[in-house]
């Protein structure tokens, strides 16, 4: 019973061992060791298998590299000496049973066999180890797909659509005969029965009305807005029309409306007048202009180049002028140098305006030289 009790004590330790590492010794025995093995796909069954972890067995690694004794030492809170005669005494057993019975079987991690060369060999418990980090991934099938057979297209014929015939409609020559007989003689009746309308002469002077023709024409020629629109002359002509114009209106009639005499008061002359002196002074100043024609100073604002390319910011006058020959040596004939804020900068070139400036300058950035170049517009 104490044999079989030391046997799954070590068992368990190597299972949790091999959890965190991938060798675990037993010193005098071997070593377990732990394989990672790829994902990989079988075509004759057509199954994806998933990676994994197996142990195998070295029964060359027997040196003591203290893992399993650690281990030892924690379950039974003892020193190493004392976790290392625990191992040794549970090798000796299972050696002592490979003599015997020829195999030993290892709780959860594998039997180990004695062939007939003197030497171990070992099976593991299942295909794969338990691992955490590949724990759920399981192996599945999935069919092939194959080439289905390829039909020949058929002729596409079209579908005739029947279009539902509307329902004739026929007319009966007596129904018509007979509406044409009743609206002829609903037509006849009308005038027959009609009222007749006597054809009198209505004179206007019998009626009364809220506005009479001649009340608004005598209004209108003594109206002080009137005089104001038109000039002296203008008006007399006008007053001498609608005066034969009303007389020929007036009927003899005692309710006819006299014109009510309105107190004019001529003020057109005053704006004639005004227009007339506006275009005599507008006429001297025309021609004043035409005498003395002033020459424009000719002064185009485009003509100075105020927007420049700055390559170089130097503190000293002599090391801009020495970077300044730099530029002129490498082809820029327009190099010059600009002090602003004592601050003496290297001009590539100068512009008339900062567009022209801005799309230079996103030519030159593109070469390694010039790819802090900005532009410095003077005021």
């Amino acid at each position: 019973m104490y044999y079989f009790c030391n046997m799954i004590e070590l068992s368990k330790h190597i299972e949790v061992l091999l959890l965190e590492n991938d060798c675990v010794i037993v010193p005098g025995l071997g070593g377990f060791i732990a394989h990672k093995r790829q994902a990989a796909y079988s075509i004759q069954k057509g199954e994806f298998m998933p990676p994994l972890r197996t142990i195998g067995f070295n029964p060359q690694l027997i040196m003591n590299d203290g893992l399993l004794v650690q281990s030892y030492m924690q379950a039974f809170n003892t020193d190493f000496p004392d976790a290392t005669r625990r191992i040794e005494k549970t090798v000796a057993e299972i050696k002592d049973q490979l003599y015997q019975q020829g195999q030993v079987t290892l709780h959860n991690v594998g039997t180990i066999y004695y062939n007939m060369n003197g030497g171990y060999a070992f099976e593991p418990a299942a295909a794969s180890f338990f691992t955490p980090s590949l724990y759920g991934l399981e192996s599945f099938t999935l069919p092939q797909l194959q080439t289905l057979p390829v039909s020949s297209p058929k002729p596409l014929v079209p579908e005739m659509q029947e279009v539902a015939s509307k329902p004739k409609r026929h007319f009966s020559l007596r129904h018509f005969t007979r509406n044409v007989v009743a609206i002829a003689a609903a037509v006849c009746l009308f005038f027959v029965l009609s009222v007749p309308v006597e054809n009198t002469y209505m004179d206007d002077a019998n009626y009364a009305s809220l506005g009479s023709i001649s009340m608004f024409d005598a209004i209108r020629n003594q109206s002080v807005a009137t005089s104001i629109q038109t000039t002296p002359k203008a008006a007399v002509a006008q007053k001498a029309v609608k005066k034969q114009k009303s007389e020929k209106r007036v009927r003899n009639n005692v309710n006819t409306l006299k014109p009510v005499v309105v107190k004019t008061e001529k003020i057109a002359a005053a704006p004639a007048a005004k227009t007339a002196v506006t275009k005599t002074a507008a006429t001297k100043a025309e021609a004043k202009a035409t005498q003395k024609p002033k020459p424009a100073s000719a002064q185009p604002a485009a003509s100075k180049k105020t927007a420049y390319i700055i390559v170089a910011s130097l503190p000293t006058s002599d090391d801009a002028q020495r970077e300044l020959k730099k530029f002129q040596q490498k082809g820029y004939k327009n190099c010059q140098v600009l002090e602003s804020n004592g601050r003496f900068r290297i001009a590539l070139d100068s512009y008339a305006t900062s567009g022209e400036a801005y799309q230079k300058v996103q030519t030159l950035r593109n070469q390694e030289e010039f790819k802090n170049a900005w532009v410095f517009t003077s005021k």
